[in-house]
């Protein structure tokens, strides 16, 4: 733990942190996207103003476009807490056209990202966000229909690759925010619908309850100083 918590935070991963996010630099409101990493970066930088979020999500990424720009877009940059959440589009790649990392691939992958990253950065502190899934009404989202009407395959395969993450945050010494079982309590209290937009990607309301999340987490862990 630093005496002083961190003050370069890099968050990585796919379209739920991307948040389209302007990558040309040609609006700076928009340089952290408009979803969870944004709303989080607002909140710790307005308690602490040494604080710099960078945010390097690319839309669509799976394990291994993630790790394809490992180097480029994580380990050459300068970072003392580095956040991660993917594993969606490992799932959807893999049930829509067979294309995505299946179990074993996905931990051998993500195993070697973080084994780099200690290696590289050894007092670099890391959280790992489970990948989620909301369950809708299959009327209720047309991009999503098919996750909703094989509900239970879509569940089990992104239930293993969170049961792959959580393991590898005990093996590598990283902080756990429990996305899953989050958004699962939120969905006792307000519709799917409330949360996620397509049973996939968040609303306000579930941006806005991801950053709590993760925030409480890094803070109870003394990661950030705010």
């Amino acid at each position: 733990m630093r005496e002083y918590g961190a003050e370069k935070i890099l968050f990585q991963g796919d379209s739920l942190t991307d948040a389209r996010r302007d990558k040309e630099g040609n609006d700076p409101q928009m340089r952290l996207g408009n979803g969870y990493v944004n709303l989080a970066a607002a909140w710790l930088s307005c308690r602490n103003p040494k604080i710099h979020v960078m945010n390097h999500g690319v839309n669509g990424n799976r394990i291994m476009d993630l790790y394809a720009r490992w180097i480029e877009d994580t380990l050459n940059v300068d970072f003392d807490l580095l956040s991660i959440l993917c594993g969606v589009n490992d799932v959807g790649f893999q049930m829509r056209m067979n294309r995505g990392a299946d179990e074993e691939k996905f931990a051998f992958i993500y195993d070697r990202m973080l084994y780099e990253v200690r290696k590289e950065k050894p007092e670099a502190e890391i959280v790992l966000c489970e990948p989620f899934l909301f369950r809708l009404k299959p009327e209720e989202t047309e991009s999503g229909r098919d996750i909703m009407e094989n509900w239970d395959e879509w569940y089990s395969r992104i239930r293993k690759r969170s049961g792959i993450i959580r393991k590898l945050s005990e093996k590598y010494g990283a902080l756990l925010v429990p996305s899953m079982e989050l958004f699962e309590k939120a969905c006792l209290r307000a519709p799917a619908g409330h949360w996620s937009s397509d049973g996939v990607h968040l609303t306000l309301a579930g941006n806005a309850l991801l950053a709590e999340e993760w925030i409480r987490c890094v803070k109870g862990a003394g990661y950030v100083s705010v």
